[in-house]
């Protein structure tokens, strides 16, 4: 593995893990200082690893408060996942159904 690829790596886990940090903090937020004591790693790493979800709409940066926080995009997926074992529960149950009917 090369070091563009432990550095890659080490970003993804650390977007990662602020998601998880921020995912139980939705209505208040985090600090650049709470998320840097939380993931153990320097304020410069919150504040880079913080523009990239931002740019990508997953987290939110309260210009009032200074505090970051997740955004309804992450949460959606939630939604997406719980509505694709909703069908595939129903495509299930039909294949039952048809299996029951047949026999």
């Amino acid at each position: 593995m090369s070091q563009d690829d432990t550095k890659t790596g080490a970003q993804v886990l650390r977007a990662l893990e602020m998601l998880e940090c921020l995912a139980g903090r939705v209505v208040d937020g985090m600090s650049n200082k709470d998320l840097a004591a939380a993931m153990r790693c320097p304020p410069s790493y919150v504040t880079r690893t913080a523009a990239v979800l931002i740019g990508k709409g997953w987290v939110e940066k309260d210009e009032a408060t200074e505090r970051f926080r997740i955004t309804t995009r992450f949460s959606r997926l939630t939604f997406r996942v719980s509505a694709d074992f909703e069908r595939a529960k129903n495509d299930l149950e039909q294949v039952q159904r048809n299996y029951t009917l047949t026999n």
